[in-house]
């Protein structure tokens, strides 16, 4: 390696982490306006005549633009946890987070879009509002995050959305949010039930690309699974 290349690769490293700060500041903006929402939230009412400390969040990011996004409809949270509201944005590797059942996933991703995938994965939730069942979030609480999400898809571009929650591709169905479909349908058995499962390729009305797939806990049968995922993924890259 010459010293013109190590000084055009200092370069590019000095660039890269002025565009992390420039990205950094933008989200922890986005973070304050979350957390006005928040203040006008039924679910922060909910909390406050139950008792309940589960305020909200907004991204867990690499701060990078351009990655993988992996969606759901919330932020989860246990009945006597106490949860602090998100204080600011800070770089973090998406698989070294306590991500539950979302660890299952590991193994598509990296046979489908290589071992770094992981690595430059971002996580959140068009929700940012914590509740612990889906149902105690109200339509005006999904409205005060719609116009913070669509901004923060914006800022993060990601390269595509890896979504795991039906709730939520109901949602954006139903409401409008979608333009263009693709779709297969699986057929498996569950017991003596024969059951149909659809994976679905779309793009966002925000012109966003997103793949609906099979969350890891929904009960289905691992050649089924592998069908969706194949279905999805085969032959895109991230």
């Amino acid at each position: 390696m010459t010293v013109y290349t190590v000084i055009l690769l200092k370069k590019a490293d000095r660039e890269l982490t002025r565009e992390n700060k420039k990205v950094k500041t933008i989200l922890d903006n986005l973070l304050a306006e979350l957390g006005q929402a928040y203040d006008q939230s039924n679910i922060k009412q909910v909390c406050l005549k139950r008792g309940h400390e589960w305020h909200y969040s907004l991204i867990t990011t690499t701060m990078k633009k351009g990655g993988p996004l992996i969606l759901g409809f919330n932020w989860g949270a246990s009945q006597d946890e106490k949860y602090l509201p998100q204080a600011t944005i800070i770089e973090t590797v998406f698989k070294s987070g306590d991500v539950g059942s979302l660890s299952r996933i590991f193994p598509y991703c990296e046979k489908y879009f290589g071992n770094d995938f992981l690595e430059r994965t971002s996580q959140s939730n068009y929700c940012f509002f914590r509740s612990k069942n889906e149902s105690e979030i109200t339509s005006k609480d999904i409205a005060l995050c719609e116009q913070i999400f669509n901004r923060l898809i914006e800022v993060i571009e990601p390269s595509s959305i890896l979504c795991f929650s039906s709730k939520l591709r109901d949602y954006l169905f139903s409401n409008g949010k979608v333009q263009a479909k693709e779709s297969i349908k699986i057929s498996y058995k569950r017991g003596s039930v024969q059951m149909t499962y659809e994976p679905i390729r779309a793009t966002l009305t925000s012109g966003a690309e997103i793949m609906f797939l099979p969350h890891p806990n929904y009960p289905m049968k691992k050649e089924a699974r592998d069908e969706a995922w194949k279905f999805c993924c085969d032959g895109r890259v991230l």
